[in-house]
């Protein structure tokens, strides 16, 4: 039991200097341990592959299975998964095969979070196809699919350009007495959106109202910045409002767009209100929201108000590709009217 218990307190540890990044003092943990009699388990180990994975790289990661099988510990499925999950962020695909390979050579059976993984890596480098065969393992195996099933699956379509597919597959599992979380509403909105269906996308936040759940800010910002991509303005607004009437706030990006929007609509007093929302609500400025407010200043003719805003750029030492165009752009404009 004092040994379980020492174990646990080990792993603990190297948990949290791992979380921060510290996988030298991790490492020096494990050492201590050793020598002190506690010993690491497949825990122990499992949190360091996934550590090396996030911070450092796959190579590194892989070798921590070395040093596991000399203390006598067989790498687990929680330990491939890891291995996955950082192969499919690097876009490794023939990595993420082989592992899958060497994992079933091992006698690991893959669990749900295994298929998940691969499945999503799939639909990152482009091949749908591939990732629809995995999804139909899962469903032809003894496996339950959970609802991040079925997000990766309806993400990846969206993102793969076979929304109408993510739309007949959501409305298939409603008919199915699947039940979807605001989440999984949130990725067929944003999908609806990203492919210019502002109907569609509409209706879904409709049923997302009419479902019992809530929407929160992210499903709202997304639907109003689709608005007015669209030039629909006007729905834009309404959605801001009813957002607002909700008493939600969203952030820096979200107001430039509605500020942006308004000025182009000619709304001139509502974007100054909504400039001063947003610099009441003590959000820091970025290079955008600057580009934002210095063309609502130059279409009110506060020219000395965008000239500060210029200085402020400058001291802040702003460096972007995007963006900084339109604010070199409008320097001599700005100090030729200003002189004149």
């Amino acid at each position: 039991m004092v040994c379980g218990l020492s174990t646990r307190l080990l792993n603990i540890c190297i948990a949290s200097f791992c979380k921060a990044q510290r996988l030298e003092k991790a490492e020096a943990v494990i050492i201590d341990g050793i020598r002190l009699g506690t010993l690491p388990d497949v825990v122990t180990y499992n949190t360091l592959v996934d550590a090396y994975c996030r911070f450092v790289g796959i190579e590194a990661a892989y070798s921590v299975l070395h040093r596991m099988r000399e203390a006598g510990i067989s790498p687990d499925v929680i330990t491939y998964n890891s291995l996955l999950a950082g192969a499919t962020r690097n876009c490794l695909l023939s990595r993420s095969l082989d592992l899958f390979e060497e994992m079933l050579q091992a006698g690991i059976p893959p669990d749900l979070w295994t298929y998940n993984t691969l499945m999503h890596c799939f639909f990152k480098l482009g091949k749908p196809d591939e990732a629809n065969r995995v999804f139909q393992d899962i469903i032809l195996s003894d496996l339950s699919p959970c609802p991040a099933t079925f997000n990766i699956m309806i993400n990846g379509l969206c993102k793969n350009g076979y929304t109408n597919n993510a739309l007949g597959l959501f409305r298939s599992l409603q008919r199915h007495k699947f039940v979807p979380q605001v989440v999984t509403y949130n990725i067929l909105i944003n999908g609806l959106c990203k492919a210019g269906r502002l109907r569609s996308a509409r209706k879904i936040l409709k049923e997302l109202g009419e479902s019992g759940h809530q929407p929160n800010a992210v499903t709202y910002t997304t639907v109003m910045k689709c608005c007015f991509k669209s030039k629909q303005f006007e729905q834009g607004l309404e959605i801001l409002s009813e957002m607002k009437s909700k008493g939600y706030t969203f952030d820096g990006f979200a107001y430039c767009t509605v500020i942006g929007a308004l000025v182009k609509t000619g709304k001139i007093k509502e974007a100054t209100d909504c400039m001063h929302e947003m610099l009441r609500t003590g959000i820091v400025l970025d290079l955008v929201s600057y580009n934002t407010l210095i063309n609502l200043y130059c279409k009110e003719g506060k020219l000395e108000a965008a000239f500060k805003l210029l200085d402020e750029i400058e001291k802040e030492g702003f460096e972007c590709a995007r963006g900084v165009g339109l604010v070199l752009h409008l320097i001599p404009t700005l100090r030729l009217a200003y002189i004149l």
